[in-house]
């Protein structure tokens, strides 16, 4: 737990807009990008790869991922009249 924690101290999470948060190490680098909608962390700088899934499942585990719900599809018409006159 300690390792995670001295891993975490050293970077900051920003909000960025609704769905965005931004991850800076300690010189204020953009090292990554997490989308909350999505739930994608986007790297952009290098990291430890044990750093790098400390820091993937800090975020989930603190902004889970909140698909948005697809828009209900409109029901399919019976066209009524075609299948009646069609004896």
């Amino acid at each position: 737990m300690q390792k995670h924690h001295a891993a975490l101290s050293t970077f900051q999470f920003k909000r960025a807009t609704t769905d965005l948060i931004h991850v800076f190490n300690e010189g204020s680098y953009l090292m990554a990008e997490y989308n909350e909608r999505t739930g994608v962390v986007k790297w952009q700088r290098v990291l430890l790869a044990t750093q790098r899934e400390v820091i993937e499942n800090w975020l989930r585990e603190r902004y889970p991922a909140h698909r948005a719900a697809e828009p209900a599809r409109p029901a399919k018409k019976l066209n009524v009249r075609a299948k009646a006159s069609g004896r």
